[in-house]
């Protein structure tokens, strides 16, 4: 038999992120509360900023992504302001001080390659320039064009409207 004593190590890490869920309150109402106006409008990138920075303050070991996230399938409030407040060119902006790129963006399914390709070749640009890594998570919905509503059925996605891809 062994002397050898067993050391359990428990590490705590935390994910820092200010993630939105379809059934709590969106994160649309933060930026409302600041005094600033709806989420898309002017002051909106610096609100952005300042949550992002509280949130990479946290002092605990990170697990994970850590940052802002704005998908708007994902929250309610950013749902139903798509297209009518903010445009896919407003959530790539606001990208250069969250953590994510594009994330749950629904977009018409005829959408050309080339500008598919384009908003990607902006994207990777801007996480070049950055030096940060950023993703476009984009969800092309067949037989629906820019503006009209989405159809999941899903517990984890909200319904909005489909961006224009210009």
């Amino acid at each position: 038999s062994s002397n050898r004593r067993k050391h359990h190590h428990h590490h705590h890490h935390v994910i820092r992120s200010v993630a939105p869920n379809p059934t709590r309150l969106s994160l649309t109402e933060g930026y409302k509360a600041a005094g600033l106006g709806k989420f898309g409008q002017s002051g909106s990138l610096c609100v952005s900023s300042i949550i992002t920075a509280a949130v990479k303050s946290v002092n605990v070991k990170k697990a994970g992504y850590s940052g802002l996230m704005l998908p708007p399938l994902e929250d309610s409030g950013l749902a139903s302001m798509a297209m009518e407040t903010y445009r896919i060119q407003d959530l790539l902006l606001y990208s250069a001080v969250c953590g994510v790129g594009l994330d749950t963006v629904p977009i018409p399914g005829d959408t050309p390659k080339e500008k598919i390709a384009a908003l990607y070749m902006d994207c990777s640009a801007l996480a070049h320039r950055l030096d940060k890594p950023l993703t476009a998570r984009l969800f092309p919905v067949l037989g629906k064009k820019a503006g009209e509503m989405t159809e999941f059925n899903s517990p984890h996605m909200c319904n909005g409207k489909i961006f224009s891809v210009d």
